[in-house]
């Protein structure tokens, strides 16, 4: 998910563990109190570090960079010692049990388990498996996750008696929200399952800026994706059908690391390849689980010189959040 409901979750759990200071004492909280907050939050975040440390091109840094072995659970604990070694540099004589326990808790389950249930994928298994696993619960940027939590922080600063149970409020209300997800998830899944009896497979994807409809993409026999849409109140919309063409670039054009790496993220792939006029080729590779009513939204471009060697990669998103928005409601308004 993003850095700030990161931060925020890892505050949370900070705050579950009783403090030795009564949050409504006069007497101000202990190092040990303090050291624990810090360390939580720092452990909520960095994990994402290896955006700022990666090098190489827009795939190598969003796939092989980004959620590689600083998101694994076992590198879970040093990330954590990380966080803790730092926050008693910043309040001597914090006790260094609690701090770590806390920090660890807040690595798995700030961050880790929050990029889990994202669809993105994450590679949490390394170095045992190169995976990429995912629940499909939420969007990377859900504000009904957020927003509790950020309210929860401001009012915990102004109302600071009150802060410990402000905060665990706040962080049930997110948690409430994920587990509607994960039950809405199941039943739209049994739902599209339903209508596409001869599926192999059948995902339910989130969709952005909406609570009440998901994205789904069905696996027919022949290799055929059907993408549509599936609201809480209503049957599956179908959208598109397309032929799954990941198998089709050739050889030695899979062969490159960089394509490689793309196709590997594209768990629905919808490959275009064309050559370019000053010689070589563009290779676009497109997950369909990001559709908008059946088109995708969301592709790698990687541009191939005469001798496979990479030119230039970039991620299209289909536009900026707001032009998305607008293609959004355009689309609700042209839908029957």
């Amino acid at each position: 998910m993003d850095n700030l409901t990161h931060g925020l979750l890892g505050l949370a759990i900070g705050a579950m563990r009783r403090p030795d200071v009564r949050p409504s004492a006069p007497e101000r909280a202990s190092p040990t109190d303090r050291a624990v907050l810090v360390a939580s939050v720092l452990a909520a975040e960095l994990p994402d570090l290896d955006t700022l440390l990666a090098r190489g091109d827009a795939v190598t840094v969003a796939l092989q960079a980004h959620r590689g072995l600083s998101h694994a659970l076992v590198a879970a604990p040093l990330v954590a010692l990380t966080a803790t070694l730092a926050a008693r540099a910043c309040f001597r004589g914090a006790r260094l049990a609690p701090v770590f326990l806390t920090s660890l808790a807040s690595v798995v389950f700030a961050h880790l388990l929050p990029d889990l249930w994202t669809g993105w994928g994450t590679r949490v298994l390394l170095p045992f498996s190169d995976s990429r696993l995912s629940l499909d619960w939420t969007m990377v940027v859900d504000p009904w996750v957020t927003l509790p939590l950020l309210a929860g922080a401001i009012l915990a600063w102004r109302r600071r008696a009150d802060w410990r149970r402000t905060l665990l409020w706040s962080a049930a209300c997110s948690v409430a929200y994920v587990g509607f997800r994960v039950a809405t998830w199941a039943v739209l899944t049994q739902r599209v399952e339903a209508a596409y009896p001869a599926a192999q497979a059948v995902r339910v994807f989130p969709q952005p800026f909406s609570v009440s409809t998901w994205r789904y993409v069905a696996t027919l026999p022949g290799d055929v994706f059907a993408a549509g849409e599936v609201p809480l109140a209503g049957p599956p919309s179908e959208a598109r059908r397309a032929e799954a063409t990941g198998s089709t670039l050739p050889e030695h054009v899979q062969a490159v690391p960089t394509v490689r790496e793309a196709l590997a993220w594209a768990r629905f792939p919808l490959v275009h390849l064309e050559p370019l006029a000053e010689g070589g080729q563009k290779v676009r590779i497109a997950d369909l689980r990001y559709h908008l009513r059946g088109e995708p939204t969301l592709a790698f471009v990687i541009h191939l010189d005469a001798s496979n060697a990479v030119t230039h990669a970039q991620l299209e998103r289909g536009g900026s959040a707001s032009e998305l928005l607008r293609k959004w409601r355009s689309a609700d308004t042209a839908a029957p």
